[in-house]
């Protein structure tokens, strides 16, 4: 690949990464090939190791240009990165000195510093977020689908009104609306305002509506479709919706993000929330210490003991503390919250959740809130499943259903034309060590720190 630079001011400086399997001639050859022929200004070079065709590697020498040898690879492309400002990390190395696994970790530098990482034939572009919004500005961010990133949201904004702030959330859903949609009064998101959205032709279960209803604050809904390694959507109007949640009276926004997309948007502080139950190289291999590195606080959830072993929930806490020892780490578990009484009624609950934590769902629900469960479905996302799941659940006088994906257009219609009573339910994180809320607090803290320096604000 290897395209000449463009033409924005800086973006032809550029960090080359070499190694001691290539004679150095040949690497001083490769290195003015880049200088010469392609037009890139070379700040510095990182020594990646090897030392087969280079006896002493600490010798290695290219004209003037300041050469970082480090026993860690990472450390030493980031004291560059620290050093230079530069926009392009030129990776000249190969087998058997980095190979894929430590390519991945150093594209995942490099686009934290937010650099383009580029070899001959692949290149990862560092998405650009512009500041959209003079207000501070929090990131939820997530490492996958289901993961909770809307419950924690939620949680967040709910926390930030009972300390009198004014948040305004915006989410970004592959079922959001066509043009960013305002919800200014989320106690009118009701079950029945939900059912005629569905029959408008709306996705009723899209996250704008599940924030409105949960936190009981003002949203706006966004959509994107793709999701590139860095998190770039291929295609949203998350932009135009930035620009009016920030035009709200609100003194605080929450961007959310969708799977493992990031909103292109700019952040003062970024809540990575991440799965326990996710394969580990979800988050700590490929592009997972990217977010990881941005991050300031991150949320493990699913951390439950007959999800996770402690050994594994052990060896992911080292993990994101070895990619970013300044994030703070916190293990949850999710509570189910009915947002109606359901005491003493015969309840069917639909979840996204798997099986064995549907039945423990089901289980707090009867010890927590005295309902009796005679039915369950983890089907909430397979609507073929779910319809003969609520056809046989018999002798339920009330559906208990998460607000996601069929909850409205299957769960709340075939409650209705039953005439079954419908409550939504809300999943709330509860920390397994530490404190949350003190965390959120610091969060919000650093988030308007943060945003006063950006904008020379004296307050917010």
């Amino acid at each position: 690949m290897l395209t000449a630079p463009g033409t924005e001011a800086g973006d032809n400086r550029a960090i080359a990464l070499v190694d001691g399997e290539h004679y150095p001639d040949v690497t001083r050859d490769a290195l003015r090939y880049l200088e010469d022929v392609k037009g890139y200004r070379l700040d510095a070079v990182v020594f990646l190791g090897g030392t087969e065709k280079m006896a002493e590697p600490g010798s290695f020498s290219y004209r003037d240009i300041p050469v970082y040898f480090d026993d860690s690879q990472v450390e030493g492309l980031r004291r560059a990165l620290k050093d230079h400002r530069s926009s392009v990390v030129i990776d000249l190395s190969d087998e058997p000195v980095v190979g894929y696994a430590e390519r991945f970790r150093l594209a995942c530098e490099a686009l934290a510093s937010g650099a383009t990482y580029v070899g001959s034939d692949f290149q990862f572009n560092a998405p650009r977020r512009p500041y959209l919004c003079d207000k501070p500005c929090i990131g939820v961010w997530g490492t996958g689908k289901r993961v909770g990133k809307t419950a924690v949201s939620a949680y967040l904004a709910r926390g930030l009104a009972d300390r009198g702030r004014s948040p305004c959330i915006l989410t970004m859903g592959r079922g959001g609306p066509p043009e960013p949609e305002l919800l200014s009064s989320p106690l009118e998101v009701t079950d029945a305002f939900l059912r005629c959205r569905v029959e408008e032709g709306c996705h009723a279960a899209s996250d704008h509506f599940e924030d409105a209803m949960m936190a009981g604050v003002k949203v706006v809904g966004s959509r994107r479709c793709g999701g590139g390694m860095a998190g770039e959507p291929v295609y949203s109007n998350t932009g135009e919706g930035a620009r009016l949640a920030c035009s709200q009276e609100c003194d605080i926004l929450i961007f959310e993000g969708s799977g493992a997309a990031i909103p292109p948007v700019g952040v003062d502080a970024v809540l990575l929330v991440v799965s326990a139950d996710q394969p580990p190289d979800y988050i700590l291999g490929y592009t997972g210490p990217y977010r990881l590195l941005l991050s300031d606080l991150v949320l493990v959830t699913m951390c439950e003991d007959f999800l996770v072993s402690s050994e594994k929930l052990r060896r992911l806490k080292d993990g994101i503390q070895s990619v970013n020892p300044g994030a703070k780490v916190i293990k949850t578990v999710f509570r189910p919250r009915p947002l109606g009484d359901i005491e003493g009624s015969m309840a069917f609950l639909t979840s996204t959740a798997s099986g064995p934590a549907v039945q423990f769902q089901a289980k707090y629900l009867e010890e927590r809130y005295g309902a009796t469960v005679v039915g369950t479905s983890s089907n909430l996302a397979d609507r073929r499943r779910l319809e003969e799941e609520l056809e046989n659940a018999v002798g339920a006088d009330v559906f208990v259903t998460e607000l996601k994906a069929a909850g409205v257009d299957t769960v709340s219609f075939f409650a209705a034309r039953n005439g079954k009573r419908l409550v939504y339910l809300e999943n709330v994180p509860v920390p397994l060590e530490g404190n949350i809320d003190r965390e959120l607090n610091y969060l919000e803290a650093l988030a308007g720190e943060r945003c006063r320096r950006r904008t020379g604000a004296a307050a917010h």
